[in-house]
């Protein structure tokens, strides 16, 4: 294993990013350094009043990070069938379950948290659509409750949660955007939630109860992150596209603009020096309404096989200013052991106000707490 080297706010000035003092401290917790999971999850799962970390087969009990098994899950050529982990009351029964999806088995399920969390959790089967990347909890139909959104290989298709109830529909969205990453947000700001793919995006309209889309092929953004996410970037009043590389090297940005009564986007590069940006989130760690983009490098996404795989670990927090129109890059750790692996989990962990980054992976399961 390499060697660990935790540095606690390497700023670097590459590409599009410019190095900026230590405004975000973060402190390094290994919870499982021989975990080899990709998704992990974070809720109080035994109902003590403390919030647990769930990764893979286990969950860890907090504060101490206790390991306790909960699943038993098979393993593909250094991959675990098992790429998601969304923590919700699926059952409304008082208590946190999870639900996921999985490449190798293409199945989505969810897991009944017992009540006191002990013992295997029951698995429950929810569809099986075929492979996926991931999958991410979001409102689409506007009910207040979270839907599922997978990243299917051969489809986009959403799954509409029953309120109340451990049910979802199916809701098919198209053809046209599947391939390799998939994301949310309000692109047109008209209020309803639009679905954003690697070749264009699906305009999202509420009539009548029932989302309805509509294909617009207006760009390519490659092999894309899961999620893909909007953002008004430079503050003009439309949102913009934000991925990054999932097997390859880059972050971006799309800007958005018009030209007549067209549409355009720009492409605008973020940081390109380092490859296998999964996952990306966009959080307030400053608690002002700002937005930070937070991503990192995956660790052996396709077992060593992509651009850049050699290169060092990284997690980085990104922030535009718009003053000097270019991005800023902080480290949140660079250069150890600490990957961001396929779905991470931000939340106040410590209990003490502030996001906390769970950060799961074939390299191990750490805990970045903000200070």
């Amino acid at each position: 294993m390499r060697n660990r080297v935790w540095l606690m706010m390497a700023c670097i000035a590459l590409s599009g990013a410019a190095a900026v003092g230590g405004e975000f401290q973060w402190d390094l917790v290994p919870i499982n350094e021989e975990s080899k999971y990709e998704a992990a999850g974070v809720a109080d799962v035994n109902g003590d009043g403390e919030m647990d970390i769930l990764c893979g087969e286990y969950w860890y009990e907090g504060p101490g990070w206790t390991p306790h098994q909960f699943a038993e899950l098979v393993e593909h050529d250094e991959y675990y069938d098992d790429f998601a982990h969304d923590m919700q009351d699926v059952d409304s029964d008082g208590d946190v379950d999870l639900l996921s999806c999985t490449w190798f088995s293409k199945a989505i399920f969810w897991r009944e948290n017992p009540g006191d969390a002990s013992g295997i959790w029951a698995t429950h089967p929810v569809d099986e659509p075929g492979n996926m990347e991931t999958g991410v909890p979001v409102d689409i139909n506007g009910d207040g409750e979270n839907d599922f959104l997978p990243n299917i290989s051969t489809e986009v298709a959403w799954y509409e949660k029953t309120p109340g109830k451990a049910e979802w529909t199916k809701r098919v969205v198209g053809k046209d955007g599947a391939g390799h990453g998939l994301g949310y947000g309000d692109l047109n700001s008209d209020g309803v939630i639009d679905l954003i793919t690697p070749a264009g995006w699906y305009e999202g309209a509420n009539e009548n109860g029932a989302v309805t889309w509509t294909w617009h092929p207006e760009f390519t953004l490659g092999m894309a992150s899961m999620p893909i996410l909007a953002m008004d970037v430079d503050s003009d009043g439309d949102q913009d596209v934000i991925w990054g590389m999932g097997h390859d090297f880059g972050v971006f940005w799309l800007e958005q603009s018009e030209n007549g009564d067209q549409r355009v986007w720009t492409r605008h590069t973020i940081d390109d020096s380092w490859s296998q940006a999964h996952y990306i989130a966009l959080v307030d760690l400053k608690d002002d309404g700002t937005t930070q983009l937070i991503t990192g490098k995956r660790y052996r996404a396709h077992n060593g096989h992509d651009p850049g795989s050699d290169g060092p670990l990284g997690i980085y927090v990104y922030e535009y200013d718009s003053q000097n129109e270019k991005w800023t890059r902080q480290a949140v750790s660079e250069g150890g052991n600490v990957g961001f692996g396929l779905n991470p989990a931000i939340a106040d962990v410590d209990g003490d106000g502030d996001l906390d980054i769970v950060c799961p992976g074939k390299s191990g399961l750490f805990l970045a707490k903000l200070r």
